[in-house]
């Protein structure tokens, strides 16, 4: 399947009935042209049915660096009930190709583990986010 625009990948990615490996190809267009489009579909990929898609979404993130940052950080604020979205966020930061934002994160993957992960991930996520709105203003 040719992919030619970030519409056609998250079409692609985003769709169940194809086979594993074609949305894992769209993932990666997806991860090539990291368009808010593009990256909120990848987040929203973390909670799919399928490991793979899962995984691979995580790692495109993971590779995006800072760019995925603030969104990743308020899908966790949004939805830190999903165990999906949070092991996926865990391998973003965690694994992340920007050691500044691996960094950064540290607080939020030691919030992801353990009792009480859900709060404690939105307490943290929150807290770096209000830092990096005050950093950028």
């Amino acid at each position: 399947m040719s992919i030619t625009s970030v519409d056609d990948a998250v079409k692609v990615a985003a769709d169940s009935s194809q086979a594993s490996q074609v949305r894992e190809e769209a993932i990666s267009y997806l991860a090539d042209h990291p368009t808010e489009q593009a990256i909120g579909t990848l987040i929203d990929l973390m909670e799919t049915d399928d490991a793979g898609v899962r995984w691979k979404a995580a790692d495109a993130l993971a590779s995006l660096g800072k760019t995925a940052l603030v969104p990743v950080l308020r899908a966790l604020v949004d939805k830190s009930d999903s165990r999906w979205l949070l092991e996926g966020a865990y391998h973003v930061f965690h694994d992340n190709r920007s050691s500044e934002v691996a960094r950064m994160t540290d607080g939020v993957c030691a919030a992801m583990k353990g009792q009480g992960a859900a709060l404690a991930t939105v307490t943290a996520a929150g807290e770096l986010l209000v830092k990096l709105a005050g950093e950028a203003s």
